[in-house]
């Protein structure tokens, strides 16, 4: 029961980290990846252990338990993984939004930090005018806006990832309390 529930919890925080994939990077997504593929192991085991149990061959509930002991140790480890990621996620998210900024419209933001970011052009993208890709291809730039985003898209992100990678590792490390 406990593999089945974190499928889907898994699942799940996989689906909110795969939404701002472009900004977050792979390995804020690599934690819960993990998990999802503990809770199919976790199965597996399962089943071994539920068939060497009517077999009543010692060996094979000895090496049932340890792979038991293995997946919690995983599952463990994953909860560390996920909180050093978690402290570690706003220098990924400032580089990996730097990269990716250019091609992104509809966020209620304006730049990595606001729109001081863009004081060097003269010029902010659309986007930060709420205005949307009005030939962002020809004109990418407004240079007069009559309302922009003041607050930048670092911190926004900064949150949600951080909120995310908490919920991974306190998952983890409910799962492997759980099955120890």
């Amino acid at each position: 029961m406990s593999a089945v529930v974190l499928f889907g919890a898994s699942g799940f925080l996989l689906y909110r980290l795969f939404i701002f994939r472009h900004f977050l990077g792979v390995n804020v997504e690599y934690p819960a990846i993990l998990l999802l593929m503990m809770a199919i192991i976790t199965c597996s085991v399962a089943w071994i252990g539920w068939r060497t149990t009517k077999s009543m061959h010692q060996i094979h509930v000895i090496i049932t338990g340890l792979l038991i002991v293995l997946v919690v140790i995983v599952e463990f480890s994953c909860f560390v993984w996920a909180m050093v990621v978690w402290d570690n996620i706003d220098i990924d998210i400032k580089t990996t939004m730097s990269a990716y900024f250019a091609q992104s419209t509809g966020f209620q933001c304006c730049g990595v930090s606001g729109p001081n970011d863009f004081l060097s052009t003269g010029h902010v993208p659309f986007s930060c005018c709420g205005q949307g890709p009005l030939d962002a291809l020809h004109k990418p730039y407004a240079a007069d806006c009559s309302e922009v985003y003041q607050r930048g898209c670092a911190n926004l992100l900064h949150s949600y990832a951080r909120e995310q990678l908490l919920f991974v590792a306190m998952t983890a490390l409910a799962a492997s309390i759980l099955q120890v």
